[in-house]
Formats: structure tokens, C-alpha cells, sequence
């Protein structure tokens, strides 16, 4: 044998292994991308459903190896030092976010530079790859990691496997933006598809953006999946450094593993908890960084942790900057504590959260100013003051805006400082007591366990000195997101500040944990008994059991995601409601050709940038070309509108019958009853809707037609009336002045039924 053959057969054996180990990705990625795959998702299921469920099994794991070998090789680039598999996995998620935002803003997103970066960072890791190190294996350790196995299938399969068709906004507003970036491989908006809100939400998310390259927009509730399990792992290691409960004795080193694990659980599995978040968004993303933060200033200070803060930190602002506001309150609040403690370097890393975070709010708030003319449209009330209309006005209409201002104040209470307080004293009064009832049960079992079951053998261990910084910090994050929730009382600040209850079991804990250190000191010989660690472990594990039966169990159910494994399809899912076949109806009735919906928003939102559709093809309320002209379609003369409306190639027009819920372009002057059959004909007339189109000399409307689209116009305009007080678009339109009294807000249901 030569030399050559030798050298060949040397780099086969090493790289041949390699690629095997990759196989079953690749299987799975050309799995995912067959072509016709989302229709049979929503009408036939069967194999095709049954496939992608499996793919999504397989691939999944590599997605998380891939996002923590990232950040393997970044602490290899700047910092030789051993860490920690939770480090790795948020510095490396932090690391793609910034690199897919760089390589969209510079417009080369393609699938074969983001999967050949991806597969060199693989095989890269392969050559160094160490095994983590592992706690000893016991019957207690085994029984909790097979019960979290168990939660951790099922929330999957419910919340992450299954396409979320439910939300609206998923499907409108996250979604879209993927595909979008896949199609333009940039994070630049299209000169025909100028979806702003969807930009400035998603361009800054550039793990999602780097991963929808080569995978379907669904990859978002596989991304959210993988945060979910980041935000376990971080429970699991603030339980570590919070709760040492290896001091308390011997037997004690036993359970302390499972007792950490069980608790993530817990955290993981209530009810309200992260487990109910939407995986289609990106809250979860923000909710497991802001976590994350607070174990890195939390624990003992180690060598990495500055650069963990300062990246993560940049980050999680560059992603979504107003959500910076809760890293500021972390490096603030740890700052303050570790300057009391005279703690350096535990100051240095809350500083460097801090700079972090305010580097990614200028960068972020700097590329929406240059590119959309605004830094942020939320809140809009702050940002309309210095606004560039002519950049703008490229995307949308301010008056949509200011329309939107006035039609969701309905359901926003007012803003309450009283009402944030009394939820923050009432949150602080609920851990101090369900603390204190911990601590005198828990001291009373291990007095009666030291008396019945004394361990002789224990050796007295000096108790660790009290730290009352780390359960500090939590509560001051918890308490103050809590009463920053109540007090302004924002849906989207409520939906993700869902994320702190998972610190509330650990916060109670903590507490009683530093009341037992106190009782320890004057009474050590009351830790001395073998029962107590047994009894504190299937406590903990029956309360998990329990909670994961309760909450993510019965979601599980209700929502048939084993029905959807097995292949069925997902408009006949329980909690799928909306109506797909309308839309693939219309794309084979009507073709290539646009239609403008003047009612029904909230019905056709399966139709709006639909995969089953020509692109497009329905015209979006306020993210379309239509949009732009805003002023002169809905608010200006009808003659207006048509020519507006003829020149963007707009000749159909969708109006759902038994539906009220007109908004913007169907108040219009142009379909007010005294023009409808001057200017329209009926194109198609069917049980559900009417489709009409520009009139002709011999298309007359028929009076039915007339009167019953004049109709439902009216009745939409009184519900408003009634739920406002003012109908909203009059009030946008001729600048009326607007009081706040809302008759009736529940009335707003009635859009939909027009009872």
C-alpha cells in the first residue's frame, strides 16, 4: 500500500463517521422542504403529517448542537476557559442572532452559506467535542430525568411540533417575515411586500432568521422549544447556586441533583408559566436571555461571565431594543448589590450587561430611524414625535397608525401606579408567607426524622455564610416586572412578563433555604436525620408529577397533538377554527388576479401571505402597497380611491356576508351605499361573501347585493359607535376629538356575527 492510499484511507476513516453523524439532518431537512408539504399539513394529513413530525424529532437535536457548538468556538476565540453548557448555549444563540443579522443587513442570507457556516461549525466541534460532566446516577436523579423526559415530550409535540395555526399574529405577522427574508435573503423589505411591523419585530432575531433559510417558517416554535429547555437549564443552575443543599448533611448528597432538576420542572410546568407562552413568537427568546441574565450576575463570579453579559446583552437589544428596558433593570439591581458586597468583578459584569444592552438598543433603534424613518412604532405615542413621513411613507400611513392608537385603547385599562403596587406588595406578602409555612414544615420533619432516624455517621459540616444577594436580586427582578405589568398594563409587556413566575418557587425556596441556615446554627444536631432528604425528594416529585398533569398534560389533550402526530390534518384539529378553504378557493377561482377585503379582517387572516396563494393576492389592511396610499383610498374622495385602486392593478373586492368587522379601506367613500352600484358589479355571488368588481355598461349590481353590503357597513359603524362612544375611523379621518368613554367594550364581539 502507498503512501497515497494510505493518506486516503486515514482522511476516509476520520471524516466518514462524521458525515453518517449528519445524515439523518440532511434526511430531515429535504423531509421538511417537499414541495406541497404545508397544504397536505392542512387538509390531508396522513404520511406527510406523520414524516414531518419525525423530522422535526430528528432534526431538533442538531439545531441544539449546532447553537451550543457556536458557542463552544466563540469562548474558544476569546477566552480559553472551560464552561458551562448553559453558557454555551446562550452565548451561542447570542452569537447567531448578531450573525444573522449582519449577513441579512448585508443581503447574503442564502441556504448555502448559512448551511455550509453551519456544518463547518459541526465538524469543527467534532474534533474537540468533551463529554459534560455527569452527576452520579441515582434512583432519585433517574426517576425526576425520566419524568422531565416525559413533560419535555409532550410540550413538544403540543407547542413546538405542531404548525401553530391558532394565533393570529403568528400567522400575519412572524411567519410572513421569514418566508419573506428566505425569498429576499435580506432582512430588506421588498418594494411590493413592505410588511413594516413584521421588519421591525423580526429583522434583529438572526437565529431564526439564519435557521428559516433552509427550513419552513415553522422552525420559529422549534427555536422557541430549544429557549424553553435554555430557560430549565438556567432554573436548574439558580437552584444549584441558591439552594446548596449538599451542607445540610451526607444524605443530602443524594437528592441534591434531582432536587435542582425537580424544580426546573416545576418552574417549567405551571400554570401561568412558560409552557403557555406562544412558540411561534419570540417572547420565549427574550424571556430565556432575561434569565439567563440573572444567573450570570446571581452566582459566584467566573472568568467568562463579562463576555457572556456584554454579548448576550447586545443581543437581546439588537433583537427587540424595548425589551433592553429589563436587562437594564438586571445590571442595575446587580450592580447596586455587588457594589455592597464590594464584589469587583461581580460589578464588572453587571456594568458590562448594561453596555451591552445599550449598545444593542443604539444599534437597533438606529436601523429602523435610518431605514423606516421611525425607531420603534410601540410606543407609538413617543415615536410619532419624530418620525420621518418621507422615509416612512415608503412602507405605510402614519394615519393607520394614529387609527390604531384610537382603536386598541379599547381594551387597555388605564395607567394605574396604585394598582402596580398593591400587585407587587400582595406578590412580596405571598413568597414571604408560603417561605415561612416551607421552613417551619421542613424543620419540623427533619426534627422528627433527626430523633426516629438519627445518621450517626453524619459529620457536623460548618454552614455556608448566609447569601442574601442572589434571592435579592430575584425578587427585586420578580416584584418590579410584576408591578411594571400592573401599572402600564401593555398586552405585550403582560404576554412576556409571564416569564418571572418560574422564579417564584425558586425565590420561596431560597428564602426558607437562608430561615433553615439560621435554625441550623442554633440547632444542628435537628439536620442529623436519614428520612428528611427521601421525603423533601418525592415531595418535590409528586409536585411535579402534579403539575405537569395539570397543565401541560391536559393541553396536551385538549389540543389532539397526538391525533396530529398520527396524521391528521390540521384543519380538522379541536382548537383550529379558521377556514383555509376559503382562501385556496378564491386562488383557484380568481387566479393571479389581487382582491382588496373590505370586512372579515380577522377571517381572512389565513389568507393573508398564505403559502396556498399567488403572492399578494390578498391585500394585507395596513403591510401592503394598498396601505401606502391609505390617505387617498379610505380617507380621501371616491373618485380618488378607484383611481388609486385601478393604477395599483386592484380589481376585486371581498366582502364576507354575516360579518361586520369593516376596518380602514372598507370605510371608504368608495363603498358607501350611493356608489356601490354606480362603480361595482357583482363577480361572484356565494352562500358565504360577495366578490366584486369594476362596473361595466351592462354589469349592473344587483339590489340584494346593494342593500346587504350597505347594510353590514352600517351595522359595523353603530357597533363601534357603541364600544367607542365615536366610530374610530370618522374620528381618525376628520381629527375629531376622542374621550375615552367606552360605552360598551364587550359589544366589539358582535363585529363578527353583526348580533
Amino acid at each position: 500500500m502507498t503512501a497515497a492510499e494510505v493518506r486516503v484511507r486515514s482522511v476516509v476513516a476520520t471524516w466518514s463517521w462524521r458525515v453518517l453523524l449528519l445524515a439523518p439532518a440532511a434526511l430531515s431537512i429535504w423531509c421538511l422542504n417537499r414541495h406541497g408539504t404545508y397544504r397536505a399539513l392542512l387538509f390531508d394529513g396522513g404520511w406527510t403529517t406523520r414524516f414531518y413530525v419525525l423530522a422535526w424529532i430528528v432534526l431538533t437535536p442538531y439545531l441544539g448542537w449546532f447553537v451550543m457548538a457556536t458557542g463552544r468556538l466563540t469562548f474558544s476565540l476569546i477566552r480559553h476557559e472551560d464552561t458551562q453548557r448553559v453558557d454555551e448555549f446562550f452565548v451561542g444563540a447570542a452569537t447567531l442572532i448578531l450573525l444573522g443579522l449582519g449577513l441579512g443587513a448585508l443581503s447574503i442570507l442564502y441556504p448555502q452559506i448559512v448551511l455550509g457556516l453551519a456544518v463547518a461549525v459541526l465538524l469543527q466541534d467534532t474534533k474537540g467535542f468533551k463529554m459534560p460532566r455527569t452527576f452520579a446516577v441515582t434512583l432519585p436523579l433517574t426517576a425526576m430525568s425520566l419524568l422531565g423526559l416525559g413533560f419535555l415530550a409532550i410540550v413538544f409535540l403540543d407547542r413546538a411540533a405542531i404548525p401553530d395555526v391558532v394565533s393570529t399574529d403568528v400567522q400575519q405577522l412572524y411567519a410572513p417575515y421569514l418566508a419573506e427574508v428566505a425569498r429576499n435573503h435580506s432582512i430588506w423589505l421588498a418594494a411590493d411586500n413592505p410588511i413594516f411591523s413584521d421588519f421591525e419585530i423580526g429583522h434583529g432575531n438572526g437565529l431564526h432568521l439564519l435557521l428559516a433559510t433552509f427550513l419552513p417558517p415553522h422552525v420559529a416554535q422549534i427555536i422557541s422549544f430549544l429557549y424553553f429547555v435554555g430557560i430549565g437549564a438556567v432554573i436548574f443552575e439558580l437552584a444549584r447556586t441558591l439552594l446548596p443543599v449538599r451542607t445540610l448533611g451526607r444524605q443530602w448528597e443524594y437528592t441534591a441533583p434531582s432536587i435542582a432538576l425537580g424544580l426546573a420542572i416545576l418552574a417549567l410546568a405551571s400554570d401561568p408559566g412558560p409552557q403557555i407562552m406562544e412558540f411561534g413568537k419570540y417572547h420565549l427568546q427574550t424571556a430565556a436571555l432575561l434569565l439567563y441574565f440573572l444567573l450570570i450576575i446571581a452566582r459566584p463570579s467566573k472568568g467568562q461571565d463579562k463576555l457572556s453579559a456584554g454579548l448576550c446583552g447586545f443581543a437581546l437589544a439588537a433583537s427587540y431594543p424595548l425589551y433592553a428596558a429589563f436587562a437594564f433593570l438586571t445590571s442595575a439591581v446587580g450592580a447596586l448589590t455587588k457594589a455592597i458586597q464590594r464584589d469587583p468583578h461581580g460589578f464588572a459584569k453587571s456594568v458590562a450587561l448594561g453596555s451591552g444592552a445599550l449598545g444593542g438598543c443604539i444599534l437597533a433603534f438606529g436601523m429602523n430611524y435610518l431605514y423606516l424613518g421611525i425607531p420603534a412604532t410601540n410606543p407609538y405615542s413617543i415615536f410619532r414625535h419624530i418620525v420621518s413621513t418621507e422615509h416612512f411613507s415608503r412602507f405605510g400611513s402614519l394615519d393607520i397608525l394614529d387609527y390604531f392608537v384610537l382603536a386598541q385603547s379599547i381594551g387597555v385599562d388605564d395607567f394605574s401606579i396604585d394598582g402596580g403596587l398593591l400587585v407587587a406588595m400582595r406578590q412580596i406578602k405571598a413568597i414571604i408567607r408560603s417561605a415561612a409555612l416551607l421552613a417551619i414544615a421542613f424543620c419540623a420533619i427533619a426534627f422528627v426524622d433527626s430523633k426516629l432516624f438519627p445518621d450517626r455517621s453524619c459529620r457536623s459540616r460548618s454552614w455556608p455564610p448566609l447569601n442574601a444577594a442572589a434571592p435579592f436580586i430575584l425578587v427585586a427582578y420578580l416584584v418590579t416586572v410584576r408591578f411594571l405589568d400592573a401599572t402600564l398594563k401593555i398586552p405585550s409587556l403582560i404576554r412576556l412578563s409571564i416569564h418571572v413566575h418560574v422564579l417564584t418557587p425558586l425565590v420561596v425556596i431560597a428564602i426558607a433555604f437562608g430561615a433553615l441556615t439560621v435554625v441550623r446554627r442554633w440547632a444542628p444536631s435537628w439536620f442529623t436525620g436519614r428520612a428528611a432528604p427521601r421525603l423533601a425528594f418525592l415531595a418535590l416529585f409528586g409536585a411535579c408529577a402534579w403539575m405537569a398533569y395539570s397543565f401541560p398534560w391536559q393541553s396536551f389533550k385538549s389540543d389532539g397533538a397526538i391525533r396530529f402526530a398520527m396524521g391528521r390534518p390540521l384543519d380538522q384539529m379541536p382548537r383550529v377554527s379558521l377556514n383555509w378553504r376559503r382562501c385556496d378557493e378564491l386562488q383557484q377561482s380568481t387566479g393571479s388576479e389581487r382582491i382588496l377585503p373590505l370586512n372579515g379582517y380577522r377571517a381572512m387572516v389565513p389568507c393573508y401571505f398564505s403559502p396556498l396563494l399567488t403572492r399578494g393576492k390578498i391585500i394585507h389592511t395596513y403591510e401592503s402597497d394598498v396601505a401606502r396610499d391609505f390617505k387617498k383610498i379610505a380617507l380621501g374622495t371616491a373618485d380618488t380611491a378607484e383611481t388609486t385602486l385601478r393604477g395599483l392593478g386592484v380589481n376585486l373586492f371581498y366582502i364576507q356576508k354575516a360579518n361586520c368587522d369593516f376596518w380602514l379601506n372598507g370605510f371608504s367613500d368608495l363603498f358607501q351605499k350611493g356608489e356601490l352600484a354606480r362603480r361595482f358589479a357583482v363577480r361572484a355571488d356565494t352562500p358565504d361573501y360577495w366578490l366584486l368588481t369594476w362596473k361595466n355598461d351592462d354589469q349592473p349590481m344587483s339590489p340584494d347585493a346593494e342593500n346587504g353590503i350597505s347594510a353590514l357597513r352600517t351595522r359595523s359603524k353603530d357597533i363601534y359607535r357603541e364600544a367607542y362612544g365615536v366610530e374610530p375611523f370618522e374620528a381618525v379621518k376628520h381629527r375629531l376629538s376622542f374621550d375615552r368613554k367606552r360605552a360598551d367594550p364587550g359589544g366589539l364581539d358582535q363585529l363578527s356575527t353583526c348580533h
